[in-house]
């Protein structure tokens, strides 16, 4: 499954957005990605949209929170609390940030407030370890400062 922006690019058809970096991501992603290959073209058998119903757990909903990637998604599970945020957002033990490496930056800080605006009491990122209480409050404190 994934955001219908982003189908193409991971089916191999078309080119993934050129990342705008800061000069800390630079470093930072020389530093990571030394000799990582790129990924392989995949098969996406759902294409996915905003307000879209998972059939998992309780009633997961997908949020598109485009930045890191014009598809970029989230996976809100209301009933539980919970968010997985993957790429939109990364943990730093206690403290939280907007995602890194983005195609587009002011997006990806705009979707973090849209983020905030989500009820919350744990979040799973995609980097970092969860947060099992208090997630909703600590990005709504983040979302202010943007």
């Amino acid at each position: 499954m994934a955001h219908a922006a982003d189908a193409a690019v991971i089916r191999g058809n078309a080119a993934q957005a050129p990342l705008v970096l800061s000069e800390q991501e630079k470093v930072l992603r020389a530093e990571l990605a030394g000799g990582m290959p790129p990924a392989p073209p995949a098969e996406v058998h759902r294409e996915l949209a905003d307000g879209d119903e998972l059939d998992i757990g309780e009633g997961a909903r997908v949020v598109h929170v485009p930045g890191h990637t014009p598809g970029s998604i989230v996976i809100h599970v209301p009933s539980r609390g919970l968010l997985f945020t993957g790429d939109a957002a990364a943990s730093l033990g206690t403290r939280v940030i907007v995602g890194v490496f983005n195609a587009d930056p002011d997006g990806a800080r705009q979707s973090f407030v849209k983020l905030a605006g989500l009820e919350v009491e744990a979040s799973c990122f995609g980097h970092g370890p969860a947060m099992t209480s208090g997630a909703g409050e600590t990005f709504r404190r983040l979302a202010e400062r943007l």
